[in-house]
């Protein structure tokens, strides 16, 4: 009987989310119909319209990493927010078998028919979107999205690496930091205090504490205090640039480890607008990483074993 009736209510529930989708879906045929807008439909539900081609531009492939202008509203006019070409793009993980790389999914589904310097309209139900997610007064519940997207560029993996290197230098430059040092692994290192004896090798179990930020000096993360983490050097349990760091130490010393997104937290999970993105990914239990951003930890090793 139980079986039944928790059978019975996924039953419900299935047949409520089809009858939104198809609500949904019908209200943007009629919003595209009142105002004779022609669109071509994917098979996702997603709507889009060209408004600006470039047959010469590269076009969007899998695995693509893409950097986009938008503005995006609702399908009833609220505008939501918008970056254009006086700001950075925003970047993120194309890929159609990976669409939560960004929310909301429906432009990142959209995008992979784009090319360079082309511009298209998406008209994004919301189970491609934020589905009943809400923000404050910002984004609605089951909001239908209208994104108008132009494709910046078409990054590579080499292209990211020296964008994260030309970011470092820079960062160091502003703040006039001395004795930063790019080592072999391709982290960029900073000694604050010097420590005594050997550094840590393979197999080597360290206690360290830590400060974790972004350029724009937000922090991400942080050891509590009298809380130091601790792990075992080669065991993969900490990012790839923070361990290649904590080997350059010696006990006690504290230093400053700047590590391109390759070798630290690479893609992430895209969201926009930025001002959605802690609240969103905190609700859904993602962790808040920006793709493709370099990060630097200011670090101490107090004890090695």
């Amino acid at each position: 009987m139980a079986i039944t009736g928790l059978a019975g209510c996924l039953d419900q529930e299935d047949s409520a989310y089809e009858q939104r989708i198809q609500e949904e879906n019908q209200l943007i045929e009629d919003y595209l119909e009142n105002n004779q807008i022609e669109t071509e439909r994917l098979t996702s539900g997603v709507h889009f319209e060209v408004l600006r081609e470039n047959n010469s531009g590269s076009a969007v492939d899998d695995e693509s990493i893409v950097a986009i202008y938008y503005s995006l509203r609702t399908l009833e006019g609220k505008a939501i927010d918008s970056v254009d070409s006086n700001a950075l793009p925003v970047r993120f993980f194309h890929a159609q078998n990976a669409p939560n790389a960004l929310f909301p999914r429906g432009i990142n589904i959209g995008v992979g028919h784009m090319r360079e310097g082309e511009q298209y309209r998406f008209y994004i139900p919301s189970y491609q979107a934020f589905e009943s997610y809400s923000f404050n007064q910002l984004l609605p519940k089951e909001a239908i999205l209208v994104a108008d997207v132009e494709v910046d560029k078409i990054e590579s993996e080499d292209e990211i690496r020296e964008s994260n290197q030309q970011d470092i230098m820079a960062y160091a430059e502003t703040k006039s930091l001395t004795g930063v040092q790019e080592l072999p692994s391709g982290i960029f290192f900073q000694s604050l205090e010097e420590g005594t004896g050997s550094s840590p090798k393979s197999n080597n179990q360290v206690k360290v504490s830590y400060k974790g930020y972004y350029l724009d000096e937000e922090v991400f993360d942080e050891s509590e205090d009298n809380k130091p983490i601790e792990f075992v050097i080669g065991r993969n349990s900490v990012i790839f640039g923070f361990e290649q760091g904590i080997l350059q130490m010696k006990k006690g010393e504290k230093a400053r480890i700047f590590i391109p997104s390759h070798l630290g937290f690479e893609g992430g999970v895209q969201v926009i607008p930025e001002a959605i993105r802690e609240d969103f990914l905190e609700e859904y239990n993602i962790r808040n990483w920006r793709p493709y951003e370099s990060v630097v930890f200011d670090v101490e090793l107090i004890d090695i074993q």
